[in-house]
Parts: C-alpha cells; structure tokens; sequence
C-alpha cells in the first residue's frame, strides 16, 4: 500500500470519527434544550424532534425517556420523534401512552398504532372507544370517533357488532362513522336522508345488536 492510499484513509478514517462525534454533541445539545425549563414549549417541542436528526444506536433510548415527562407535550413530542426514525419504538411508546392523561397524547398514540394496523394493534384500539378517560362528566371526548374512523378504514364482517352497537351512541360523531361502516360492509344504500336514523332501523330490523 502506498503512501498516498494511507494518508487518504487516515484522513477518511479521522473525518468520520469527527463527523460523529459532532453528531454526538449535537444530539445532547438538542437533548439539553428540550428538558430546558426555561424554554417555551414549541422550542422545546422542536428540540426534542431535532434530536432525532443526530440519534444513533441506543440514543433512541434517551429520546423515549421522554414519553413519562411531566408535560403533555413532551410525551407527545415524543411519540412524533420516535415515529419519525423507528417505528418499533414508536409502537411499544404508544401503547403506554394510549391511556395517557391528556387527551392529545392519547390522540398521537391513536394516530401511531393505526399507521401500522395490526391485529394487536386493532383489538387496543377497540378497547380504548368505551374507557372512562375517554369522556369527560359523561359527554363523549373527540377521540372516540377517531379511533372508530380509524377502525372502520380496515373493518371487516367481524367487527359488523361493534359498529351495530355504538351506532345507538350518543355522540352523533360515533353514530356518523358507524353508520358510514355498516354501509361499506354490507354494501346497503339506504339513502341520505336520516342516514343513522335508517341505519338504526335497518339494525334493529336485522337483529344484529
């Protein structure tokens, strides 16, 4: 090997070991920011999801530290971070969080689970729809009929009952995306005009609650 061929691959191997340690420095800096007290929420927001830009290996272990944060955003912009450079990790975060305090949390884990609908990931979100935090003082919380829409996206005969029985809600949301998926199902037209009030007949007429 010649003299020139050595100091070439000295140099790429000295520009590499610099390049990571800048990215190195660069994902703590962004790290520091976003638990920075100091610093408002959109530029703590932002840090955090700039982090990713420099994560490598088991960083994305720091990032997920994230997800029990005190602050609602912060769990939420962890969801956003993690979705953005693995989605195992994306996935495993938002199982913990589909039960979050704040409703927006619960909203982001809904939107991350539902980009991979699996099996698994179908029956937690049809477990969510009735959950107690999913309404406030009796009143249905938005994020019911979300997780029905993103339900009924991939429904099948199967899941025929459970669109029968919150088409009865009292959500007229829920009523809405049910009664729209019992149409797609079963391929039946009943007609515009009192759509759910149709669909609650048709229900019933057929036995199907």
């Amino acid at each position: 090997m010649n003299f020139k061929k050595i100091s070439l691959m000295m140099a790429l191997t000295i520009s590499i070991s610099f390049a990571a340690h800048a990215g190195t420095e660069d994902f703590q800096a962004h790290l520091d920011k976003a638990a920075d007290k100091k610093l408002s929420m959109s530029q703590r927001w932002a840090a955090l999801l700039q982090a990713t830009d420099y994560a490598r290996g088991n960083q994305i272990d720091e990032i997920k530290k994230f997800s029990q944060h005190t602050e609602w955003y912060l769990r939420n912009a962890t969801l956003v971070a993690l979705n953005k450079v693995d989605h195992s990790a994306a996935i495993a975060t938002a199982k913990e969080l589909i039960s979050d305090k704040a409703l927006v949390v619960r909203s982001a884990a809904v939107e991350v689970l539902a980009q991979r609908m699996s099996t698994e990931n179908k029956a937690i979100l049809i477990r969510e729809i009735d959950k107690n935090y999913n309404f406030h003082k009796k009143s249905s919380l938005w994020i019911r009929p979300q997780i029905l829409t993103k339900v009924a996206e991939v429904a099948v005969q199967d899941d025929r009952s459970l669109f029968a029985q919150h088409l009865f809600d009292k959500d007229q949301q829920v009523s809405e995306v049910c009664a729209h998926a019992l149409e797609k199902l079963t391929g039946e037209k009943l007609g515009n005009k009192r759509f759910v009030e149709n669909w609650r007949e048709f229900v019933k007429t057929k036995k199907w609650l």
